[in-house]
């Protein structure tokens, strides 16, 4: 049994026999009536999701009991906590920002003297849309442009404000270098 760990804000979650297992849905409408046809009308691409599930040994009870405080917990405006999230598998599909989502469950295992914890991860900002909110000021920046210099700097102001600070101090300079 091999230990990896997880990291919610930064904090290791220790878990046994990890499995993170992404997914990412595609909404799509059938466009077929009551015919054969297997016309569809995309959608848009929804938030991604990491499945994990892990093995938490009943002698560990304080690393059960953090992992269900975790998912409760709310923010200061009462909504669900979001998690910068530090795992291999979710660097590699861009997945940073999360909130627990659906249910978490926790059955002993018969003859293992331990949980195996399972819960989901939903992405919180999708990279789709950052990808959509940076065309709107993108195109909102342009018609701004073209009516006077007027305005141009808050626009730029307010698009730093929902950045996050890696966003911000790091992926920006890359990207506006880059053009």
């Amino acid at each position: 049994m091999t230990i990896t760990t997880l990291a919610l804000n930064g904090e290791a979650i220790p878990l046994m026999n990890l499995k993170v297992t992404p997914t990412m849905q595609f909404a799509e409408k059938d466009q077929s009536g009551q015919s054969s046809s297997t016309a569809n009308a995309e959608q848009g691409i929804k938030a991604k999701e990491l499945r994990i599930s892990g093995m938490v040994p009943f002698r560990n009870v304080a690393v059960f009991k953090r992992l269900f405080e975790l998912a409760e917990a709310k923010d200061a405006s009462g909504a669900l906590q979001t998690y910068r999230v530090a795992n291999l598998t979710a660097q590699a599909i861009n997945f940073r920002e999360a909130t627990f989502s659906g249910a978490i469950d926790a059955p002993a295992q018969d003859g293992k003297m331990a949980w195996l914890v399972t819960f989901t991860l939903r992405e919180k900002v999708s990279v789709a849309e950052k990808k959509e909110a940076r065309a709107g000021s993108k195109t909102a920046a342009t018609k701004q442009g073209a009516g006077g210099a007027n305005g141009s700097g808050s626009a730029a102001a307010e698009s730093d404000e929902k950045l996050t600070w890696f966003e911000r101090k790091v992926l920006k300079p890359v990207n506006d270098a880059l053009g």
